[in-house]
């Protein structure tokens, strides 16, 4: 668990540096959508508490920056 607790955190780090860049492009709401295949999909929400196993679409919000995942099937 805390392996992957490592790499998920990894995967913060970048999505912040994906804000950092997003952020000076424009004013207003940003978001940016991930349409993922069920593997990806599942990886993200399980590394997630808040998360229910039940969910097929969830956001993660980073500095005002909404991230959307959505189940691709």
């Amino acid at each position: 668990m805390e392996e992957n607790q490592e790499g998920f955190n990894g995967y913060l780090e970048r999505l912040a540096l994906i804000c950092e860049g997003i952020d000076v492009l424009h004013a207003g709401k940003k978001a940016v959508v991930f349409q993922l295949n069920r593997d990806e999909f599942l990886q993200v929400r399980d590394s997630l508490k808040s998360v229910g196993d039940d969910k097929t679409e969830f956001k993660i919000d980073i500095s005002g920056i909404e991230f959307i995942y959505l189940l691709s099937e």
